[in-house]
This record gives structure tokens, C-alpha cells and sequence, in this order.
């Protein structure tokens, strides 16, 4: 796109508010919302998990990295205008900081579902272990949070060169919080499907694409039922982004299973994951390279399709939704193939499942946890468009 396309002033306005579909959208939301709550109750009094002392993390973990990485692909759209100044995207800067912020707060929120008892949260203090990366991790999940807020704040305020420096920053902070969450799985060498050192950097790939194919989604979506107009361009243009991106996630997801399959210590437990379609894990693999990959990426390659923001709204929604198998896919597996605790000898009697495959299969309230911190994102989202000016009047590029 030549240089001197970019958009006109920029016009940030709330929205009305008082039509019944709006207060219907809200009601859903809070509604799933509270079932997502009610599950964490009754998951905590009950156990109604399918977590076992094998399988302690389970699809509530997943949501952790997953939540942050929305919140660092999202974070990227804001940054393309605060960072790199490419002025034409500064029209979703506001909504893209404020969703960045809205979902590490539900990637907290997962922790918290996890942990149980708030006033565990303490210990990472009280007793703050400089070799734990989980230590560092509560360290940079907070800080990331109020970078995102001060962020946010410094865009209301139209203070710029605060707004770049925060904008910076953010960026920053955000690889160092999703390597960091990256690290607590590829720096476990006892587990043989979770010791890899692509992790951190996949992280960071599968995180922008996730991030910014749902933003994609939702903007097509805020501007449709707001009426306001938004220009094609700016969403094709995000969405040939998301699909060199998902090309790279695709080639490095290839060179890890490759590269793991390659190990005769590790070959048993690779094709026990990859090649093995009587698991749930393979299934959750293949759906992302699928469904997630495969498809998003000719939907936006493609002509007819790449050029319709109902499409491109498709890919970033199906992708989104199959990163979430990807993280399953990621943490499930180490925990349910069991670790060769005697290299090169056979364990003919075990009277606990250590020797064994067990199986994982999420049960609806692990499931409706999940689907309540997504809930809460958006419904966050909703009423803060109607107190606060975080969505532009129109999002339309000209030629000056």
C-alpha cells in the first residue's frame, strides 16, 4: 500500500448503548459469564474435574498461555501503530490495548481457578525463588498487566510520546511474559514431549496469530452492529499478517514433531501423540493443522474469500478456536505418556499408574471455566465501549 495512504484524523467516540440487542449481547455474556463462575464452585467443592494426581493440569492450564496469547497477539495490533508507526492502524490501537489488558487479566483468572486459595498468591513473594521461572512468571504477569493499563491510559490522555514508550515497552514485556510462559514446559528435560527449544518461540508465533485472528473477527464485528465504517484494507491487511504468520507456526509445529521423531528415546512417545488416532491428542493436533492452519491460511490467500471480512473473519475465528487444541495439545500429552524413569530397562509390576498411559477428557466444567473467562473478556469489552471512547468513529483509509 503506497505510503501517503493513512487514515484521516482520528475520532474515538462511545457507543449508544440502549438498543435491545445490545442489552441481550450483555445479558448472554454476563450469563455465561456467572456459568463459568458457578463451575469453578462447584468444580472446587465437588472435584468434578477430570484431573487425576497423573494429569494435574489440565484444559483450565491450557486457558493460561492461551488468554496470554491473545493478549500478546492483540497487543501487536496496537503496537503496529505505536511502535512501528504505521499511522493507518492507530483506529484500532484503543481496542486492541484494551483487549491485551482485558485478557491477561483472564490468564490471571485461569491461575487463580488452578490455585484455589487466593492467599497462595503470596508465596511467589514470600517466598520468591530466583531459579523458578514460575517465581519470574508472577513477577511478569502483574507488570504486564499495568504496563497494558498505563498503555491504555496514555491513549485517552493522547499523550504520544508516552503512549510510543509505553507502546514499546509493552512489546517487550510481552515476549518476555509468553517465552516465560514457554519456558515452564520446554526447560522440563524429564518429560520428553515437553523438552524442546522451539517452545518459547512457537509461543510467541502461535500467540500473534491467535491474538490478532480474533481481533480480526471482532472488529469486523464491533463495526458491523455499531454501523460504523471500517475499510476492507485495513482488514486484508491484517489478515496477510495472520497468514505469514500461521505459515511460520505451521513450519515450526513441522520441524518439532520432525525433530522429536528423529530421537530414538523420544520416537515411542512422538508417535504415540502424532500417529495414533484412538488418543483425543491426536485428534487435537490434527485439528489445528487442519482447521487452524491449513484452511485459515487459503481463506486469506485466496482471492474471493481473502478480500471479504466475513471470511477473514472465519479464519481468525477458526484459528483462534484451534489454538486452544493446540495448548491442549501441548500440555496434555507430557503428563498422560509416562516418563522412562529406568532408562533402558522394562517395569514388569507397578502398583501406581506412573508406568502407564492414562487417558485426560475434560469434563463440562472444566470446559465452562474456560468458556466464562472468554465470556467475561468481552463482556468487559461491551460495556466499556459504551463508558469509555475506545472505538473510532470510522476506520477508513484515503489518499491525501
Amino acid at each position: 500500500m503506497p505510503e501517503n495512504l493513512e487514515p484521516k484524523k482520528i475520532e474515538f467516540k462511545k457507543i449508544d448503548g440502549s438498543s435491545f440487542g445490545y442489552f441481550a449481547l450483555v445479558a448472554i455474556l454476563a450469563l455465561l459469564t456467572a456459568a463459568g463462575i458457578a463451575a469453578y464452585a462447584l468444580d472446587r467443592m465437588y472435584h468434578l474435574s477430570g484431573l487425576s494426581n497423573r494429569v494435574p493440569w489440565g484444559v483450565v492450564n491450557a486457558g493460561i498461555p492461551y488468554f496470554i496469547g491473545l493478549s500478546a497477539g492483540s497487543l501487536i495490533v496496537s503496537a503496529l501503530a505505536g511502535v512501528f508507526k504505521i499511522k493507518r492502524f492507530k483506529v484500532f490501537s484503543r481496542i486492541a490495548a484494551f483487549f491485551a489488558a482485558a485478557y491477561i487479566v483472564a490468564a490471571i483468572s485461569s491461575i487463580v481457578f488452578d490455585i484455589g486459595k487466593l492467599y497462595h498468591f503470596a508465596n511467589a513473594i514470600v517466598y520468591f525463588n530466583p531459579t523458578s521461572i514460575f517465581s519470574w512468571n508472577a513477577f511478569f504477569y502483574s507488570s504486564y498487566f499495568v504496563i497494558c493499563a498505563l498503555y491504555l491510559l496514555a491513549q485517552f490522555e493522547e499523550m504520544e510520546r508516552l503512549t510510543r514508550f509505553f507502546a514499546c515497552l509493552a512489546v517487550f514485556w510481552a515476549v518476555l511474559v509468553h517465552s516465560g510462559t514457554g519456558a515452564i514446559y520446554s526447560f522440563m528435560y524429564s518429560r520428553e514431549l515437553y523438552h524442546s527449544a522451539l517452545t518459547p518461540p512457537m509461543f510467541i508465533v502461535c500467540a500473534i496469530t491467535s491474538g490478532l485472528g480474533l481481533l480480526i473477527a471482532t472488529l469486523y464485528f464491533t463495526f458491523k452492529f455499531t454501523r460504523r465504517d471500517l475499510e476492507i484494507r485495513l482488514l486484508r491487511e491484517l489478515g496477510l499478517i495472520f497468514a505469514g504468520l500461521t505459515a511460520v507456526l505451521g513450519y515450526m509445529l513441522a520441524v518439532e514433531g520432525l525433530e522429536k521423531g528423529y530421537i530414538p528415546a523420544v520416537a515411542p512417545a512422538t508417535k504415540f501423540v502424532y500417529l495414533n488416532p484412538y488418543h483425543g491428542i491426536f485428534w487435537s493436533f490434527w485439528l489445528l493443522v487442519i482447521f487452524g492452519i491449513i484452511i485459515p491460511f487459503l481463506i486469506v490467500v485466496y482471492p474471493r474469500t481473502g478480500f471479504d471480512p466475513r471470511f477473514l473473519s472465519l479464519a481468525g475465528i477458526l484459528h483462534a478456536a484451534m489454538v486452544m487444541a493446540e495448548r491442549f495439545f501441548l500440555i496434555v500429552p507430557g503428563q498422560v505418556y509416562p516418563s522412562e524413569y529406568l532408562p533402558g530397562y522394562e517395569i514388569e509390576s507397578l502398583h501406581t499408574l506412573e508406568g502407564y498411559i492414562v487417558s485426560y477428557t475434560p469434563t463440562i466444567f472444566e470446559w465452562l471455566q474456560v468458556i466464562g473467562l472468554l465470556s467475561g473478556v468481552f463482556l468487559a469489552f461491551v460495556v466499556a465501549a459504551k463508558l469509555l471512547p475506545i472505538i473510532p468513529e470510522k476506520a477508513v483509509v484515503v489518499e491525501e
